[in-house]
Parts: structure tokens; C-alpha cells; sequence
């Protein structure tokens, strides 16, 4: 089956605190792509106010039967609305995307080719180009294991893949039950699940997705909230038989050592030690 026949859909979660013109420009990027989604799920995540709404409508003129929307009654946390979005997508590849960023113009071609080309891969994600107010000035870029045996053996210790920019086989995140309701790294959660059952996941090696980062993207991965679900998460990891025990102890010392470093040098980390 050729590229163009490969059916997909792309799948983003939105909430009321989301930028209605951070949201514009993805469905735009969305828009712009070499090679177009046959549908985009779109779950509002809760009731959204009017300007959200309005860019929502708007889109829905512009991609007429492209944009389905799933409206959820009340606000339940990305892992539920992810959930009932992957149930509302109608083909078996799903595209992830977050409704701030920003996909490359070539993203959704390269990775269903990826895809393609690779019938035993089950995921395939990117690396990320971070930027803080203008899409076209680069601060870092997130560069993240190609190869599959790096991949399963840095998970153990941190989340190995980009989860904004993936692309993944409906059917091997549904046969391990998909994303869970956990509010906060659902997604590391989920490819922990999915290397244990044997699925193969690996990354394109060029920045095929852009992501916002500022002041408060920084805050809220130094928050101490982070740093304890970390730790929860951290703690099942041990008990599903994902990491060994001196493991476990391992990381949640790394955990606490960074919650307690001065933002400045989060951000520092961030931006020059992972500068492009």
C-alpha cells in the first residue's frame, strides 16, 4: 500500500487554560502538511470558553468532515481525554499532537513512510526543536535514542521518546489498554507498557516537531506535583517489573536532586547542555 492510501488519523487534546491562537497555529501546521490526516480527533477536554470554540468552529469550516470533536462534560486530565480520543479515531495509525506545537511541514509524510517501510515497528516519534516565543528561533533541541535496544534500556531510567510527536499503530497501544487515567506522564507510562509486551519503538533522527517552551513549561517540570508523580510513577514501574529495585532507589534520588536545583539551571540544563 502506497503512502497516500494509508489511511490516519491525528489525535489532540485541548482544555480551557489553552491559548485559542497557540491552537490555531497547530491546526494550521496540520493544515500545511505534505501529506494530509484523514481526520483530526479533536477532544475538548471539558467546556472550553468561547474563543477557544471559535477557533475550533473556525477549523471546522476550513477542514469540512476532517475535524471530529469530542466533547467531554467535565475537565478529567489528558490521560482520560486521550483515551476517549484513540476510541473516536477510525484508522489504525494515530498521529499525536499536542494544541500548542507545531508540526514540521514533512512530519506526517516521513513518519507514515517510517511506518511503512517498518511493519515490525509499533511506534515511531522525533525530535523535538523547543522555542519560546517565535517558532523560527530555536533554543534546544530535544535529541532522543534512535535505536530500539537504546530505547528499551534508557527507559529505565527516564521517558526514551518524544510523546507529543509520535505515531504509533492504534492496535499495539489498545493491547495494553491504551492511556490510563493518570493526570500527569501517561504517556512514559504507556511505553513502559508497551515495551514490556515486546512492541518496538523508535525515533526519527530530525526535529520534526516544534514545542513551546517558557518560564512556566519550566516551572511545572521543577514543580514538586512533578516531582511526586514521578515518584508514584516511579513505584509502579517497580511493581509491573519494569525497573529492578536498586533502580528504583536510583532514580528517585535523581528525581528529588533535581526538584531541589534552582530553576536557573533547569533551565540551563535544558537550553546548553541539550543546545543544538
Amino acid at each position: 500500500m502506497s503512502n497516500a492510501d494509508t489511511k490516519f488519523s491525528v489525535l489532540i487534546s485541548v482544555y480551557n487554560e489553552d491559548e485559542p491562537k497557540h491552537l490555531d497555529i497547530a491546526l494550521a501546521s496540520i493544515a500545511a502538511q505534505t501529506r494530509k490526516p484523514n481526520e483530526v480527533v479533536l477532544v475538548q477536554d471539558g467546556p472550553v470558553n468561547e474563543q477557544l470554540s471559535g477557533v475550533v468552529k473556525k477549523w471546522q469550516k476550513e477542514m469540512p468532515g476532517f475535524l471530529k470533536v469530542i466533547s467531554l462534560p467535565e475537565n478529567s486530565g489528558l490521560g482520560v481525554a486521550l483515551q476517549e480520543g484513540l476510541k473516536a479515531c477510525s484508522y489504525a495509525i494515530v498521529a499525536r499532537m499536542d494544541a500548542d506545537d507545531i508540526s514540521c511541514p514533512d512530519r506526517f509524510e516521513k513518519q507514515l513512510k517510517f511506518l511503512q517501510d517498518n511493519p515490525d515497528i509499533a511506534l515511531v516519534s522525533s525530535w523535538m526543536a523547543y522555542f519560546e516565543d517565535n517558532p523560527n528561533q530555536i533554543v534546544f533541541i530535544k535529541r532522543m535514542p534512535q535505536n530500539y535496544e537504546d530505547i528499551s534500556r534508557i527507559a529505565r531510567f527516564r521517558n526514551p521518546v518524544c510523546h507529543a510527536p509520535a505515531m504509533f499503530r492504534c492496535s499495539e497501544v489498545e493491547a495494553v489498554g491504551g492511556y490510563t487515567q493518570r493526570k500527569r506522564n501517561q504517556d512514559y507510562h504507556l511505553f513502559a507498557r508497551m515495551l514490556l509486551n515486546g512492541s518496538k519503538i523508535t525515533c526519527i533522527p530530525e526535529p520534526l516537531y516544534k514545542c513551546r517552551c517558557n518560564s512556566n513549561f519550566l516551572k511545572r517540570r521543577a514543580s514538586f506535583q512533578h516531582m511526586l508523580s514521578m515518584i508514584k510513577l516511579q513505584k509502579e514501574f517497580l511493581k509491573m517489573g519494569f525497573i529492578s529495585f536498586p533502580r528504583f532507589i536510583l532514580n528517585i534520588i535523581v528525581r528529588i536532586t533535581a526538584y531541589m536545583l534552582p530553576i536557573t539551571i533547569t533551565r540551563f540544563v535544558r537550553t546548553r547542555l541539550l543546545r543544538l
